[in-house]
C-alpha cells in the first residue's frame, strides 16, 4: 500500500510541475506579445521626420524615416516602414534589427556599390541607406547595383496640425484614422498621400482604395501582393483586419472625402 502510496503522490508531483510548467510558458508567451504590440508606432503622424526622401530609377521613392539619427521606437517588426540614410557626419553605432527584414545600400557617389544584409562602415565619399520592414523587404528589392539614387528635399503637403482625421464614405460612414504615412498595423485605417512614396508598399493583408479629385480610382484587395500606386494629388485608404469590412463595399468611381 505505501508503495501505492508514494507512486500516486509522485504522480501528482510530476503533474502539478507539467502544469507549472505549462503556466510559465503561457506567461512568456503573453509578454512576448505584449512586447510586440508595444512595439507598433502609434503616432497619428511622424512629426520628427526629415523631410527627404529616397529617389531611385524611374522616380520610384520613399521618404525618409531618418536622417543621421537612429530609430526612435522601441522595436522595429516586419510590417513597419524604416527608412535611414546615415552619411560620415554620423559618428554613433547604426541600431539595426536583422529579423525585420533588414537590407542596406551602400552608396558612393550617388551609385549603390553593395546591397548587404548587415550594416558596414558608412563610406567616407558617400552614405548609407538602411531599411526595415517593409521599406527593406519590397521598396528596397527594386534597386539593384550600379543603379543612380539621390537623397531630396520635399515639402509636405500638410502642416502637422492640419492632417485629416476620418475618411467620409460613400454612405457618409466616418471612419476614424490611426495614422498617416507610415506602416499600416493589425486593425489599422492608415491614410498615405504622395509625402510617402510612390506605392504604398503595404503587405497583402489588407483592403485599399487610391482616390484623386475625391473619386476612388483604383482598388486593390486582400491577397493582391502588388503595391498600389498613391496619386500625385490624391490618396490611398488603407485598412487591416477588422477594419476591411468597413470598407468592403467601396468600389471604384465612388465618392470619398477626407475630413
Amino acid at each position: 500500500m505505501l508503495g501505492i502510496r508514494g507512486n500516486l503522490e509522485g504522480g501528482k508531483r510530476t503533474i502539478v510541475r507539467k502544469l507549472m510548467k505549462r503556466y510559465l510558458i503561457l506567461v512568456l508567451l503573453v509578454a512576448v506579445l505584449a512586447a510586440m504590440a508595444s512595439a507598433v508606432d502609434p503616432r497619428f503622424v511622424r512629426e520628427d521626420i526629415p523631410l527627404k526622401r529616397l529617389v531611385g530609377p524611374g522616380g520610384i521613392y520613399m521618404q525618409l524615416s531618418q536622417y543621421n539619427k537612429n530609430y526612435s521606437i522601441p522595436n522595429i517588426i516586419g510590417y513597419e516602414v524604416e527608412l535611414a540614410v546615415f552619411t560620415p557626419e554620423f559618428k554613433e553605432q547604426i541600431k539595426s534589427v536583422p529579423a525585420a527584414f533588414l537590407k542596406v545600400f551602400v552608396v558612393v557617389d550617388d551609385v549603390i556599390t553593395e546591397i548587404l544584409t548587415r550594416v558596414p562602415e558608412i563610406p567616407e565619399n558617400g552614405y548609407l541607406v538602411v531599411g526595415h520592414g517593409r521599406a527593406g523587404l519590397i521598396f528596397m528589392e527594386q534597386f539593384q547595383v550600379g543603379d543612380k539614387v539621390k537623397i531630396e528635399d520635399y515639402t509636405p503637403i500638410y502642416d502637422f496640425d492640419e492632417y485629416p482625421q476620418v475618411v467620409i464614405l460613400p454612405d457618409g460612414t466616418e471612419l476614424p484614422i490611426n495614422g498617416w504615412n507610415r506602416g499600416r498595423g493589425p486593425d489599422e485605417v492608415i491614410v498615405y498621400n504622395a509625402d510617402f512614396a510612390d506605392k504604398t508598399y503595404s503587405n497583402e493583408w489588407g483592403r485599399e482604395f487610391a482616390v484623386d479629385r475625391d473619386e476612388v480610382i483604383e482598388i486593390r484587395t486582400s491577397g493582391n501582393t502588388e503595391s498600389l500606386e498613391i496619386p500625385k494629388k490624391g490618396f490611398v485608404v488603407s485598412a487591416h483586419g477588422d477594419k476591411v469590412p468597413l470598407i468592403q463595399n467601396v468600389m471604384e468611381w465612388d465618392y470619398v472625402e477626407l475630413d
